[in-house]
């Protein structure tokens, strides 16, 4: 797809192919369709199963292709002849190979130059998530699919639609004009993708044989930059503390009597008023609050509706609201806000806006100053997709980076180097007015209600912008706020990072020692930049060595830092880290002739000397992260913890306690401050939650500052408007889950999970405590299970977001996961009937951060707190069985330990499968009894 194409483009075919895995892990096509498109608009077909063994349940949920069919079909070899014969001629191919890889097609074909149409709605349309069949087929459709499975010719017909959209809709420059410099570049690439592409643009009508569309109109540009926004005029906006109108309390039950003759099915619940009504009180009050609403409560629109009546009442006020996930922000921002902005016309005028992390955005400043007339092929590639996210900036950010655009274009770490570099946290100045992290930052300030995540709330004071402007905040999803404080504030030092700073540093040093008209003074700097960066790179190698004798698990996850070691010069680590510290001051030092007055003087292009800029910022903000972490190192009361990597390490570092922090620097700077969750309490008891975010147990908060005034703090738990329905049973036979009884306890999992998920006929979740559980049952379950019910199992750095739907498309599925799916995700009905918990989630006990609070807290505070997290992520899990009052089911732990730490259980504990309630059984057990 990467090398240069230059035979003439004439038919073009379309390729669908279902994969099997076969026992020695190879993957091979068993079922394929080709469409062939002629210039004239004409489409032939071709399409065949080819003979195999039986399928696994999910590849069948995929095809539907039956064991009969397969044993019928034709051998490999029969129909590679046949589609190489229907082929004859084509030179470019469009793959696509659901939940695959188009590799396995080559051999059908026998080509190896075909395009993957996966790749291609991952690179152009980003913000559709995860490139699968079905959502695919939603996004073109605008409706939702009942079933997930797609014969081979309906998936080639629906390759065809999607390239229609594609090129038609997506990359019409009379609709996005940016598309006109996406051609210019697609061109310039000289690969196959980047030919092949403008042709379908060019020949749109040919193929398609819709002359009405016209997808180029303008012609090709290099200037990229003529399409992108520009921060908006900035208007007065006061930041004065002012008085305001309170929100009549008794008024909130009328809000929601309307809402009910208004909005279709919704009827008048009175946990969700008593919800609503504590809101309004935190509000009223200038209150710190932590509000507990159990499942069903209906917390967004709970609180939504209240802060929208406040702002109507009161123009002056600002209010923000902070989730953990994406996905909750997306349904608020587009959902939620807007159906109740429809239903209440009067909420129309409010201003909001969405606003992430300003590293989810792309500095457009930066990407430019990457670009160059010497990239082409993969690099030029690699600059446009990331220009194509910074013109889609309200749809698409850097977080959406998928698994298949790395696999494709990150050899090398070409992809993840130009990420870093063109990231908008930092050197992202204010000054870079077409900057989309300056546009929405600007659109924020100019708001009056805000939606955001935890991070960017923790970090808001900070902002010049929106600093002093948000008083009031609602933080949603609050049993993940103290994490996501931490995981913001801690640094990180990769010398990854520091080697890719370092080497464009040192290339420049070298042209401007070259060049002839250099001065004296500059190439002498510019020689001693190239020494200490050899140097650097040294002794960051050697470090490498150092920590793998330190802890030779350094290098299969991260562990903590054991500073007085051996291993270190002198004994100690920070000696090592203050060395290198010390060298890489001098880099950033010596190479201050790249930001001087003069550097416009240097025999280099401006945009070099501008990356050398940034370069030098990024250098000098990773000396700063590497000066705390080193700092940290002998302190009380921090965590530390270093991954070592085959060519690099990463060390982290940071506070333990994260209570004092949230007290005096978040909470003390607004005027209302609500927390909010459905797991809060452990035992009915908001002591821990409290302690975490620094709250004492008063009903008023005061600060350090004795100037400022205290604040009240209340606590309210809003009981379910249902009794959840499900039984929690331990087998009798269940082993202990600890890690020295692992293997007896994989043996048994392995054992029971099968039959578990065939009395259930299937519709379960298995929630696993690590990604070292979950794979250690994939890799026996994908051989060993031949059930009748399909197995999706995650996969870590992949996006969830697949697996979900197919989960709950497929109804019998069963799906394997980890830390994604103990929380926020939602199966209602049906969909699931069965959890499975493998282990209690107890926190890896040789994590840095437990290590570290049992050595800084005392042993009561360390286990109170141990247990509450346990509990915490044990609600989490058990609630992804009971969504809505008429869910009902069964959850089961298989680990021993429960049975003498029922405190951590939500509801009474089972003991032996046999004395479940016939209720709560599934379809299938009477069968096995």
């Amino acid at each position: 797809m990467f090398r240069p194409f230059t035979t003439p483009i004439e038919d073009i075919a379309i390729i669908f192919g279902h994969e099997r895995s076969l026992s020695n892990g190879e993957k091979r096509i068993y079922s394929v369709a080709a469409l062939r498109i002629s210039q004239d608009a004409t489409i032939s077909e071709f399409t065949s199963n080819i003979r195999s063994g039986k399928l696994r349940a999910r590849e069948y949920a995929h095809s539907q292709v039956s064991e009969a069919k397969l044993k019928s079909a034709p051998d490999e070899i029969t129909v590679s002849g046949h589609l190489q014969d229907f082929l004859e001629g084509v030179d470019h191919i469009v793959g696509y190979v659901p939940n695959g890889h188009i590799i396995s097609l080559e051999p059908l074909c026998n080509n190896e130059r075909i395009i993957d149409a996966a790749l291609l709605a991952d690179y152009f349309m980003p913000w559709t998530g995860a490139a699968t069949a079905k959502s695919l087929w939603e996004y073109l459709h605008q409706q939702e699919r009942q079933k997930i499975s797609f014969s081979p010719l309906e998936g080639a017909e629906l390759c065809v639609d999607f390239m229609k959209h594609l090129f038609g809709t997506v990359l019409n420059d009379t609709t996005y004009p940016a598309a006109s410099a996406l051609r210019y570049y697609l061109r310039a690439s000289n690969t196959l993708f980047g030919t092949f592409c403008c042709h379908m643009l060019e020949h749109f009508g040919d193929y398609f044989g819709n002359s009405l569309i016209t997808p180029v109109t303008k012609p090709e540009t290099a200037d990229w930059e003529q399409f992108l926004d520009t921060v908006p005029k900035k208007e007065k906006t006061t930041t004065e503390h002012e008085a305001y109108q309170e929100l009549p309390e008794d008024d909130i039950q009328q809000l929601f009597e309307q809402l009910s003759h208004k909005r279709k099915g919704y009827s008048v619940r009175q946990p969700q008023v008593d919800y609503a009504t504590n809101i309004a009180h935190a509000i009223n009050s200038n209150a710190v609050a932590c509000i507990e609403a159990g499942t069903g409560t209906g917390k967004t629109l709970g609180y939504l509706l209240p802060v929208m009546e406040f702002l109507k009442r009161n123009p002056t006020q600002r209010v923000a609201i902070a989730t953990y996930t994406k996905s909750l922000q997306k349904q608020l921002y587009g959902n939620e806000l807007d159906a109740c902005r429809e239903l209440f016309g009067q909420y129309q005028d409010i201003p909001v806006s969405l606003i992430k992390g300003k590293s989810n955005y792309v500095c457009a400043h930066k990407l430019n100053d990457i670009l160059s007339p010497l990239l082409d092929g993969i690099e030029l590639l690699s600059w446009l997709y990331f220009a194509n996210i910074c013109y889609r900036y309200r749809i698409a950010d850097l977080d959406d980076v998928t698994p298949r655009i790395r696999a494709y274009f990150d050899e090398g770490r070409t992809l993840s180097n130009i990420a870093q570099e063109v990231s908008a946290g930092s050197s992202c100045f204010s000054t870079h007015k077409r900057c989309p992290g300056n546009i929405v930052t600007a659109e924020a300030a100019q708001s009056r209600l805000v939606i955001t995540n935890h991070n960017k709330l923790v970090l808001m004071e900070s902002d010049s912008q929106l600093s002093n402007l948000f008083k009031h905040c609602i933080i949603d999803e609050a049993n993940h706020f103290e994490d996501a404080v931490r995981t913001t504030l801690s640094p990180e030092f990769s010398t990854s990072d520091i080697a890719f700073y370092c080497r464009y540093l040192r290339e420049q040093c070298r042209k401007l020692i070259l060049a002839p008209s250099t001065t004296e003074i500059v190439e002498n700097q510019a020689e001693a930049v190239v020494s200490e960066i050899a140097y650097t790179i040294t002794k960051m190698d050697a470090m490498r060595e150092q920590f793998k004798q330190m802890n030779q698990a350094a290098a299969y996850g991260a562990v903590p830092v054991t500073p007085v070691h051996l291993a270190f010069t002198d004994g100690d680590a920070v000696n090592d880290l203050k060395i290198l510290l010390k060298h890489l001051v001098r880099i950033h030092e010596l190479s201050a002739f790249f930001a001087g007055k003069k550097a416009g003087d240097l025999p280099l292009g401006y945009k070099a000397i501008s990356r050398c800029r940034t370069m030098r910022t990024l250098l000098q903000d990773a000396c700063v992260s590497l000066s705390q972490i080193h700092k940290g190192l002998h302190e009380d009361g921090t965590w530390n913890s270093v991954h070592v990597f085959p060519r690099n390490w990463l060390l982290c570092g940071g506070q333990v306690y994260m209570g004092a922090f949230i007290r005096e620097t978040i909470i003390k700077q607004r005027d209302t401050i609500v927390f909010t969750s459905a797991t809060l309490t452990h035992q009915s008891s908001f002591t821990p939650y409290r302690r975490s975010l620094g709250l004492g147990k008063a009903d008023m908060v005061t600060f350090l500052d004795e100037e400022a005034s205290p604040k009240p703090c209340f606590v309210a738990k809003i009981a379910p408007p249902f009794t959840p329905d499900y039984s929690l049973v331990v087998p009798s036979d269940a082993p202990s889950g600890l890690y020295e009884h692992k293997k007896h306890w994989l043996d048994y999992t392995l054992t029971v999970l099968p039959k578990l998920i065939e009395y259930n006929y299937g519709a379960t979740l298995v929630l696993c405590a690590s990604y070292e559980d979950l794979e250690a049952l994939r890799k026996n379950l994908e051989t060993s299970y031949d059930g009748n019910y399909p197995l999706l199992f995650q996969r870590k750095g992949e996006p969830a977001t697949a697996l979900i739907e197919e989960f709950r498309t497929t109804r019998e599925s069963v799906l394997f996961g980890v830390e994604t799916f103990w929380h926020g995700v939602d199966f209602p009905g049906n969909t699931l009937t069965q959890v499975v918990i493998t282990r209690l989630p107890f926190p890896a006990p040789n994590s840095p951060l437990m290590d570290a609070r049992k050595r800084f807290l005392p042993d009561g505070v360390f286990w109170e707190r141990y247990r509450y997290e346990t509990a915490i992520k044990f609600r989490q899990g058990t609630g992804r069985l009971i969504r809505r009052e008429t869910d009902t089911g069964l959850v089961v732990v298989l680990d021993n330990r429960l049975l003498r730490n029922q405190r951590l259980a939500p509801c009474p504990v089972i003991q032996g499968m046999r004395n479940i309630p016939e209720r709560h059984r599934g379809k299938g057990w009477k069968k096995a009894e």
